[in-house]
């Protein structure tokens, strides 16, 4: 790619430095980070809806405690399952796997609502919202790590967008009795946010770094252009 120029770091990776984000996509990387918290703060709506969801049924049934806490294992049982999934994605967009992990946590919220059986709605409510967190927070945090080599802080700040989305689930809840309102209002904010943010989330380049950003993992590097590296490459790698 065209003002490219490779560095070989300390510890001896490779790290392509340029051209700038503002070439690459169009726009600013600051973007990436907001689409990405924004998304993720939408899916955590759904998240927390599920364990509403959760809380509710085990009180109108008198479950007592042990299911909800079962109800949250088997949760992040399906996340963690389906968090590498949604950082490697192979050939998929980071817009597409955004949106499917938005579908999977709406639809969950959409169909528990609506199911007679409340066992059975429970269920399909923490796999599909387990399963649709995973892919959203997997990809988010892989999109920004990509697009902000040189600040690893912001990948963390983008999770920790997720502790805000108990706020518009509580208002739902506390002033909506019945099951299905809140759920599916936040299942179609979920669907909704996603939709608007995703197409700002793309690929950055492969082992891309900022030009001009500065990093304690560069401390010796030296930068040369691709085709005169000469021994120097050699004796790095």
């Amino acid at each position: 790619m065209a003002g490219q120029h490779l560095v070989h770091a300390a510890h001896g990776r490779r790290t392509w430095v340029g051209p700038s984000d503002q070439m690459v996509l169009g726009y600013s990387r600051a973007w990436i980070a907001a689409a990405a918290g924004t998304t993720m703060l939408a899916a955590a709506g759904a998240e927390y809806g599920c364990g509403v969801f959760a809380v509710r049924l085990s009180s109108a049934h008198h479950w007592g405690p042990l299911t909800a806490g079962w109800a949250f294992a088997a949760w992040l049982a399906c996340q963690l399952a389906t968090l590498p999934a949604g950082r490697l994605r192979l050939s998929v967009r980071p817009a597409r796997t955004a949106r499917y992990g938005a579908a999977c946590c709406a639809l969950g919220l959409l169909f528990a609502s609506r199911i007679a059986d409340p066992a059975a709605a429970l269920a399909v409510d923490v796999v599909t919202a387990g399963i649709g967190i995973g892919l959203v927070s997997g990809t988010c945090v892989a999109v920004v790590a990509a697009w902000f080599p040189d600040k690893h802080i912001l990948a963390g700040l983008v999770v920790g967008a997720v502790a805000c989305g108990p706020l518009p689930v509580a208002l739902a809840a506390a002033t909506v009795r019945a099951h299905a309102a809140p759920l599916s209002a936040v299942a179609w904010v979920t669907v909704t946010v996603t939709a608007l943010c995703a197409p700002l989330l793309q690929d950055a380049p492969r082992r891309w770094w900022p030009s001009g950003a500065k990093s304690r993992n560069h401390p010796h590097t030296h930068p040369s252009t691709t085709g005169k590296s000469g021994g120097t490459d050699d004796q790095s790698a």
